[in-house]
């Protein structure tokens, strides 16, 4: 009967919860940290990779008190707005004062309302976590219902929640953990917090409320699927996770996988036609890019898949031994190139290429697919193939993408009317757009240099960008725009097309060329030049990741980008499959402090895009 004696009457719980979190709201988030030696924050981080942070735009945090899970997602999915809902209003008045303390804070919305009438339309969350706040709503199968009412198509929900302990690996944990939670923390909350009744209500709604096994089953019975869960803190703690079912999704086994052949490409017009015609090729997926790799070190296997004759997916593969040893680690840019909605080929080509970096004895494979955000699915489909989003980015995540399709009259309809009259002055005040040579490379140097120097961002050597422009423009992939203001040229674009994508590589302008909107004529010329080649998408590449981050090394570009009528995408970003755990976390150590090094040391990158 003690146990119960701390809970109140079941038709009284809901004003007793809120008043009683919001008498201990200001030494909540001490006694959080006191009571479980400041793990909780390890715990949060869990659950915000739980909902696959890559692939959400917004996140519900069902039971939010003071913040502190929300912010933890907006670390983990920086470009996701976070909605923190609770209906203790202390709590949430000390979220909003957290919030204006972090730089991530400005993306997490504190809104007053009750997880059983969340006030959301239906499938407009991409997530749903929460923190420890189950037991304490009045009827959890409603609240599971709402969140997933409230959850989009394939969105993964991830709650926290203690949990009695039915087993532990130490003997006699289970005894030790009752006495502790028991006894001691309604002696340590009373001391912190003043509260005493607050923390022997803590044991006590453990006790009653269902274990870790009933709670998976009422998230099945809200229609979720994929539930379970997995024990922390040695059996005191659930980490909760379902999704809602996708839709038109079918099982990721492709009743033709057997049929499915695989063969290295060694024909270089061979392997960029057959490249060209598969949907999202990508410029770094071509024979010349991984050329110009191989001057670096990276031994290209360019793998072509084949079902019935006819190539359906490929992957441009470059490996780099370390040092002389028959390890390495294999890289496939932006790709490997097919149709990712196709999910049964696409997790067909993910085991495959798992397959050959075992045999080659590499540390990991990474991945990097033009999967938009918000391609649920497909992501999915890395993760169920054993790939995991890996810490560090190689190109941008984000780009514009600009729609090709139409006339003249069209294309500028969708561009801004200041960019359209800053097109219109280039062209009164004579500038002139021609193709440049290789005899021009030197000269779209300087423009490059002139431009690292006005927007405070680092280029690469000349020797690169004219051996890049060279293996390109010899494949007929890349020409070189020059805008000649005067006869000298004042702003220069390089420009790559394949298939029906084009790439706006690299640019730079002079003051001149910047006052005469040379540079802006310049991309229109390259879009018109785009779709006359046949192409209907204009890949600007390079975008901040959040397009309303003001303070983003690239909102400066994304301005200048969006004018031209692009949209925002968000791709997933890099996914690696481990093969040798040990030596990948090694890397992943090492990794990050060896390209500050090479950027201190080379001062390499690029604002139209980064390409690497």
């Amino acid at each position: 009967m003690a146990a119960r004696a701390a809970l109140p009457p079941s038709a009284d719980k809901a004003r007793f919860v809120r008043t009683m979190f919001d008498s201990i709201a200001a030494r909540y988030d001490l006694m959080n940290r006191l009571m479980t030696g400041g793990q909780d924050e390890r715990w949060r981080r869990l659950t915000a990779d739980a909902i696959h942070p890559e692939t959400v735009g917004v996140v519900l945090d069902v039971g939010a008190g003071t913040g502190d899970l929300s912010f933890a997602v907006a670390r983990r999915a920086p470009y996701a707005r976070v909605v923190a809902l609770d209906f203790s209003a202390n709590m949430l008045a000390l979220a909003r004062q957290k919030a204006a303390g972090l730089k991530d804070g400005r993306h997490v919305l504190p809104v007053l309302a009750d997880a059983m009438r969340l006030p959301f339309r239906s499938g407009v969350v991409d997530a749903v976590v929460s923190g420890f706040a189950l037991r304490n709503v009045d009827d959890v199968p409603t609240v599971f219902a709402e969140c997933a009412r409230v959850l989009s198509a394939g969105g993964r929900i991830a709650a926290l929640e203690l949990t009695p302990v039915r087993r532990s690996p130490v003997p006699g944990f289970a005894r030790a953990f009752s006495l502790y939670f028991d006894r001691v923390v309604p002696l340590l909350g009373g001391a912190v917090s003043g509260k005493s009744f607050a923390y022997r209500y803590l044991p006590s709604s453990v006790k009653v409320f269902p274990d870790a096994e009933r709670l998976t089953r009422l998230l099945r019975a809200a229609s979720l699927i994929d539930a379970g869960y997995h024990l922390l803190a040695l059996g005191t703690v659930a980490l909760h996770t379902a999704a809602k079912p996708p839709l038109g999704v079918e099982a990721t086994h492709s009743p033709h996988a057997d049929q499915l052949t695989e063969r290295e490409s060694h024909d270089s017009r061979e392997w960029n036609e057959s490249l060209a015609s598969l949907p999202n090729a990508h410029l770094l997926q071509t024979w010349e890019w991984a050329e110009l790799k191989r001057e670096t070190g990276w031994a290209p296997h360019r793998i072509a898949f084949e079902r019935d004759g006819s190539t359906v997916a490929a992957a441009s593969v470059s490996i780099r031994r370390i040092g002389q040893t028959q390890v390495g680690v294999a890289y496939c840019q932006k790709g490997p190139a097919l149709d990712y909605d196709d999910l049964p080929l696409f997790s067909e080509v993910l085991g495959r290429l798992a397959a050959r970096a075992r045999r080659e004895r590499c540390i990991f494979i990474k991945i990097d697919p033009d999967v938009e955000s918000r391609n649920r699915a497909a992501a999915e489909a890395m993760r169920r193939a054993g790939y995991v989003p890996a810490a560090q980015q190689v190109q941008t995540r984000s780009t514009v993408l600009v729609d090709l399709r139409g006339d003249d009259k069209e294309l500028q309809r969708r561009m801004s009317a200041t960019w359209r009259r800053y097109v219109n002055k280039a062209e009164r005040e004579g500038v002139v757009v021609r193709a440049g040579t290789v005899q021009d490379i030197p000269r779209f140097f300087e423009l490059m240099q002139e431009t690292e120097r006005r927007q405070d961002y680092v280029i690469r050597p000349l020797h690169y960008y004219r051996a890049a422009f060279e293996k390109l423009r010899a494949a007929g992939i890349a020409e070189l725009f020059l805008g000649d203001v005067d006869g000298t040229a004042q702003a220069a674009v390089l420009a790559c097309r394949l298939g029906r994508r084009a790439w706006y590589l690299y640019g730079g302008a002079s003051p001149t060329g910047l006052k005469s909107r040379a540079a802006y004529l310049l991309q229109w010329h390259t879009m018109r030049w785009a779709r006359d080649a046949g192409c209907d998408t204009y890949d600007m590449w390079g975008a901040p990741d959040d397009p309303e981050d003001k303070d983003d090394p690239l909102a400066g570009v994304y301005y200048l980008k969006r004018g031209f009528g692009g949209r925002h995408v968000r791709m997933v970003g890099v996914f690696d499959y481990v093969v040798s755990p040990g030596l990948y976390a090694l890397w992943e150590r090492a990794l990050p402090r060896y390209l500050a090094l090479l950027r201190r040391l080379s001062r390499s990158g690029s604002p139209a895009g980064a390409a690497d």
